[in-house]
């Protein structure tokens, strides 16, 4: 089994995406992969399908905004005594959408085991794209370029 457990899911155009998907999980079923592994997939690939049903033509975003904090903790509690929920925020500045909308700063609050699931799923989201930029393109195998590695220096 290879060391890429997505196989081509996270690459699969729309329209074949869940297929991609389940060939991925009976690939990974024959080849004795654990329910860890499996359960990866499935997620990465109902939240990719989720993605791509949110942006289809014709429906109009309401809102786009550009993170303008980093991450910090927050605990809510409910009640006197309470320990609280624990929630990893971040402010945002609405770039797109209704008027009175634009400019507003916002605050947008995540339950820990929310937070942890998106940047997970963000993790290998980066790690797909920089495989797929690790990969020479044509111009740079023609001139025998090869991508920088850790510690080369680029200027």
């Amino acid at each position: 089994m290879s060391n890429d457990p997505y196989g081509d899911v996270l690459s699969a155009a729309p329209p074949v995406l869940a297929e991609a998907a389940i060939r991925r999980v009976n690939e990974l079923l024959e080849a004795g992969a654990d329910t860890a592994g499996i359960h990866e997939v499935v997620t990465t690939s109902v939240a990719l399908l989720n993605m791509h049903q949110r942006n289809r033509p014709g429906r109009k975003r309401a809102w786009l905004a550009k993170v303008t904090s980093f991450a910090f903790p927050r605990t809510f509690a409910t009640a006197w005594g309470d320990t609280g929920q624990h929630h990893v925020c971040f402010t945002a500045s609405i770039t797109k959408g209704g008027k009175q909308a634009v400019g507003r700063e916002i605050e947008v609050q995540l339950p820990v085991a929310e937070a942890e699931r998106l940047a997970q799923q963000m993790l290998r989201m980066v790690e797909f794209q920089r495989g797929q930029t690790a990969k020479t393109s044509p111009a740079n195998q023609a001139q025998g370029q090869t991508p920088p590695t850790e510690g080369d220096q680029v200027t």
